[in-house]
């Protein structure tokens, strides 16, 4: 067989295939499970799959050319016996399903089933306070710490007790505590605002480095301890390939569950934390930012809030790996959420006629591009050449599947709107028409890359991280973002940015020391001391008071503060930061 020039090793494995005489012999080629635990899942665009190379058959083997027929007309690949074989690569994708058998055609015009969204958007946890730090505090609540410093502790006796040198580092562990856990995770984060090369320049005293409240906090030592014995089960084996962070895993999904409802609009695609060792799920998507890592499918919101993610472990993954693997997932992510009338949006790595029929029924929309290979897509749709601004639809089932071109043509699917022309303005401020799919898949479609936008922003993770923890503190910043969305949209508090939050969050979680004295000088030269203090007053339902910071209140700013000075008349409530220039101004 004579080669054709250009596809890469992964491309060329579609060209040798053996073609099957008949479609149960075809099924089992094309859904055979590879040997291989790495498995090549790239990201499709519409530029590539209408790529000549791509789509053209090997040259020993000859296709029966399909005309065009008229859109009502009855396909001639509508019976499995009569299809040709098609072309499939099962690394690239894993959910490619025979055709659906049905009796209704294709047709130019149909309707679309109407049905309303019947949840409300809301919050159903309580927080106490309007604080970043409260939110924080709910996201990562004390049971949830608890745990982990159980755990650790465990592992740390695990690994003393498996040490054979007395001068060995884990000769010196001390018990976790919640307390020292959460200054662990005010420096981890903080190491994500102020990003170094290396965990040891944190603690380097030289003029080029001196991070003093590194120091302050925890010894270097220490928090390296701590990190190497951080552990989240007491389990040392499981089948499950990913037991290490199971239960971080689940307490997210648990807790985002548990305390949101979502809007109508939600997204699923695809993210990474990237990881390039060896590890037997480790995955590869080329046009991810972080190409080589491990794969977190993930639900979103528009926003980027985060509503449930499911890190791929390959072929161990029983419950999603083989045949309809994508449809799989989708129907994990959607589990709580289907029969409410939500629309979700999804690329053509998920989108298939057979999905759009069964989120339907069960009173679910979807929208998004579709890949124009897979068996039940119409050809008089995939295989029309389109001018541009030109668009062709066609209808079955409740089912519209168009194929739209502007500069390059798009085939996409919904169940949900009519081939319709917008108006949409672009970036130049010029009113262009789209189908109205196109238009919400490019309005709603962004959650998971807004996620990642965020989380490139302050990363937290470092090379020399065991792969469990890679995605657990993956997770930790996961839950970071979602306080924050979760703070704008219900504290009833101006909003903040990213950066200030965090700040306000990161110095909850590293305090001063309140016996520190901070001497003032008098404007007469003489000196007196005042003393901060936390407040240890309780409200009536058991809260700590707050009272409200005097300097602040002068700037005409509102700050509620933990803290007090002892030594002033009636202890006026004072922020850390204003605590000396508050008592500049009064003895001036």
């Amino acid at each position: 067989m004579d080669s054709i020039a250009g596809p890469s090793r992964t491309r060329k494995r579609k060209f040798v295939m053996n073609y099957a005489e008949n479609d149960s012999d075809l099924e089992r080629e094309l859904f055979a499970e590879s040997d291989s635990d790495e498995i090549y899942c790239p990201d499709y665009d519409e530029e590539e799959l209408s790529s000549e190379d791509d789509c053209q058959p090997p040259t020993s083997f000859s296709v029966t050319d399909i005309s065009l027929r008229s859109p009502v007309q009855k396909l001639p690949g509508s019976s499995p016996s009569q299809s040709p074989p098609h072309h499939q690569d099962d690394d690239q994708t894993p959910d490619k399903l025979p055709a659906e058998e049905s009796t209704s055609h294709w047709t130019s015009e149909g309707d679309m089933r109407q049905f309303h969204f019947t949840k409300t958007n809301r919050f159903l946890g309580e927080i106490n306070g309007t604080e970043p730090t409260d939110f924080f505090d709910f996201f990562f609540d004390q049971q949830f710490l608890t745990m982990i410093c159980n755990e650790t502790n465990a592992q740390a006796e695990r690994l003393f007790l498996s040490t054979g040198s007395e001068y060995a580092r884990i000769t010196r562990w001390k018990e976790l505590t919640v307390p020292e856990l959460k200054k662990f995770f005010g420096l981890l984060f903080h190491m994500g605002t102020v990003s170094m090369n290396r965990i040891q320049d944190y603690w380097k005293k030289d003029r080029l480095f001196n991070f003093p409240i590194f120091g302050q906090q925890m010894g270097r030592n220490r928090f390296l301890l701590i990190m190497r014995c951080m552990h989240f089960t007491s389990e040392t084996e499981s089948e499950d390939p990913l037991f290490k962070v199971r239960q971080v895993i689940d307490y997210f999904n648990t807790k985002m569950n548990g305390c949101y409802y979502p809007g109508k609009e939600l997204s699923l695609d695809e993210s990474m934390v990237l990881w390039r060792g060896r590890l037997s799920f480790k995955q590869y998507i080329k046009n991810k930012r972080h190409k080589y890592g491990i794969k977190l499918y993930m639900l979103t919101e528009p926003d980027g809030l985060i509503l449930k993610f499911r890190v791929y472990a390959g072929g161990k993954d029983a419950q999603i790996t083989g045949k309809g693997h994508a449809e799989k997932v989708v129907m994990h992510l959607l589990e709580e959420k289907l029969g409410n009338g939500h629309e979700v949006y999804m690329d053509n790595y998920y989108n298939s006629y057979i999905l759009a029929k069964k989120l339907l029924e069960k009173n679910t929309y979807c929208t998004g591009t579709l890949r124009k290979d897979l068996r039940d897509n119409p050809k008089e749709v995939t295989q029309k050449v389109l001018k541009k601004g030109e668009n062709i639809s066609l209808f079955r089932d409740g089912i519209h599947i168009g194929k739209w071109k502007d500069k390059r043509p798009v085939t996409y699917i919904t169940n949900q709107y009519t081939n319709n022309m917008v108006p949409v303005t672009n970036r130049r401020r010029q009113i262009t028409q789209k189908p109205e799919s196109i238009a919400k898949y490019n309005t709603y479609m962004s959650g998971v890359d807004r996620q990642d936008q965020l989380l490139a922003f302050y990363p937290c993770e470092r090379k020399t991280l065991r792969w469990y923890m890679k995605i657990a503190v993956h997770i930790f910043q996961m839950l970071f973002i979602n306080s924050y969305k979760i703070y704008n949209k219900y504290s009833g508090q101006n909003k903040l940015n990213l950066y200030d939050y965090r700040i306000r969050v990161i110095n909850s979680l590293l305090p001063q020391k309140p016996s520190e004295l901070l001497p003032i000088s008098t404007a007469g030269g003489s000196s007196s001391q005042h003393r901060i203090t936390k407040i240890t007053d309780l409200t009536k339902k058991g809260r700590v008071q707050r009272k409200i910071c005097r300097q602040c209140y002068k700037n005409k700013k509102r700050t509620d503060s933990p803290w007090h000075c002892i030594t002033c008349e009636n202890k006026p409530g004072l922020c850390v930061e204003c605590f000396d220039n508050y008592h500049r101004e009064i003895e001036n």
